[in-house]
This record gives structure tokens, sequence and C-alpha cells, in this order.
């Protein structure tokens, strides 16, 4: 099978496939960005940082769903544990494994649908195959020397 013949699946799915890995990234960003807010201000990062900024900044936007369910709990002397943060990893991880077990879905749906073209393609090419037969004529078959001879059956 050349690449001209190689089944497409369905573009809906391959878009699905592609949205879906988009939300499965931006999963895994927001449980990366929610950890490191955590452990900055656990350990009282100083805010006057550009990186510190950009943590709390971002990871704002993910734990915006989460906030004020439940009080943070002071660490030490200066930091604390944000505990609305750690619950937020734990709904994205689920949601996040929901992602992957949809990428897989699809990818399934794209095989099966692959395999079946292929399957198709392969009978169409053995029925054409047999329609270019002249009615009558039987196969030739070759021992391993090239010489043809017939079937001993059709002797």
């Amino acid at each position: 099978m050349d690449d001209g013949d190689k089944p497409k699946a369905p573009a809906y799915l391959i878009v699905g496939k592609v949205i879906t890995y988009a939300m499965y990234i931006w999963v895994i960003f927001g449980i990366i960005i929610l950890g490191m807010r955590i452990f900055l201000l656990a350990f009282s990062a100083n805010t006057g940082t550009p990186f510190v900024n950009f943590v709390y900044n971002t990871s704002a936007t993910f734990l915006q769903p989460f906030r004020g369910i439940f009080p943070p709990k002071t660490v030490g002397t200066t930091g604390y544990l944000d505990v609305a943060a750690l619950f937020a990893i734990i709904i994205y991880a689920l949601i996040g494994w929901g992602f992957a077990a949809l990428i897989h879905y699809i990818q399934a749906k794209i095989d099966a649908y692959s395999e079946l073209a292929r399957e198709r393609a392969e009978r169409r090419r053995q029925a054409q195959a047999h329609a270019q037969q002249p009615d009558g004529q039987k196969p030739h078959y070759s021992n391993p020397a090239g010489a043809n001879f017939h079937h001993p059956k059709q002797i």
C-alpha cells in the first residue's frame, strides 16, 4: 500500500484528539504551576521576585474555582500551606486522567477506522484482480526453478 492508499481517519476524530491533547497539556501545566505555588508559599518566597509573581499570578487563574473552600494553614512563622491549591491539584489530576482516557478512546477509534478502511481496500483490490481474470483461465503455479505449470488437479 503506498501513501496515496493510506486510509485517513475522519476529520472530527483528528480535531477531537488535538483539542483533547491541548486541554490535557493545559491541565498538566496547571498542576505544575499549582505545585510550585504551594512550595513557594510554604517557604515564604519573596514576592518582589518576577518569577514568584509569575507563579502566583498564573496559578491564581487555576485556583479561582477553589478559593475559599479551605482556609490556609500556617507553616512555621511566615509561610503557609494553601490547602485549596492542594485540593485543586487533586481535582485537576482527576480531570487530566479523564482527558488521558479520552485521548486513548479517540486513538482506538482512529485505529479501528483505519483497520476497517484497510480491510475494505484489500477486498476491493482482490475483487478488481478477480474481475480482470478472464473466465475459464486457471491460475498458474510456479515451481522453485521458475517454470510455470498447471496445478495437478487441472491435468
